[in-house]
């Protein structure tokens, strides 16, 4: 049996149309690897894939180009396609090209885009409460991923927009694969985010916003530097 994993073995997280999409077969493709459920050196078989989602290789193709282009897997002939690994360094290098990317949120910014933001992270809230006491992890990579895309609908400048984005997902398999050890303290940081966000997006300060996510991505990035440091 290969090393990918097939439908017997995971459900999508949602489903998948029966003719399939490229993008929509990328989306479930790129949360599984960074939920890690395809680890650094998994092998993503075409034809298992093709399988799975009902449809032909060709979208599967698609969207592993696409995930090939945002460094979450690697394409060699002879060999397939394998989840990439991810070193401390260029996490690292990832995390300080956010921090500064982060900061220039209120020079790229969409103010009639502030409404609707707004309302997607208030709407987070009362699910981040629950974390709590349920210690859902996926539930948690959702509320993430809800509060990453509420947030990069602010910028107005597509180029900044796709980096923002790329960057987000490539710097999550890193953090996410520390949540479970510092559960209560991810959380707690999680709602102080969505909280001096909404403050930020109620006054109408996308450069506050900006500021808020620089600093939480600093904090995150000290914690997990001092899980890993301490081994």
């Amino acid at each position: 049996m290969s090393k990918a994993l097939t439908a017997s073995k995971w459900h999508a997280p949602r489903a998948v149309p029966a003719r399939g999409q490229a993008s929509e077969i990328h989306r479930v493709l790129r949360d599984r690897i960074c939920l890690l459920r395809y680890r650094p050196g998994e092998l993503l078989v075409e034809t298992e894939l093709a399988t799975e989602f009902n449809v032909s290789r060709t979208p599967i193709r698609q969207a592993l180009q696409r995930l090939d282009y945002e460094g979450l897997v690697e394409t060699r002939n002879g060999v397939g396609t394998t989840v990439t690994g991810v070193d401390f360094q260029e996490f690292k290098d990832v995390y300080a090209f956010r921090l500064k990317l982060s900061e220039m949120i209120g020079d790229f910014s969409k103010p009639d885009q502030i409404p609707k933001s707004l309302q997607e992270v208030e709407a987070l809230i009362p699910r981040i409460d629950s974390l709590i006491e349920s210690r859902d992890f996926e539930q948690f990579w959702q509320i993430n991923h809800e509060l990453h895309f509420a947030i990069n609908a602010l910028i107005g400048n597509t180029a900044m927009r796709e980096i923002h984005n790329r960057l987000y997902f490539l710097a999550s398999r890193v953090w996410y694969s520390f949540v479970d050890r510092m559960w209560d303290d991810e959380v707690r940081f999680l709602k102080e985010e969505v909280d001096e966000l909404c403050r930020a997006l109620r006054a109408g300060d996308l450069r506050a916003v900006g500021f808020v996510q620089r600093n939480f991505i600093s904090y995150g990035l000290s914690r997990v530097a001092r899980y890993i440091s301490t081994g």
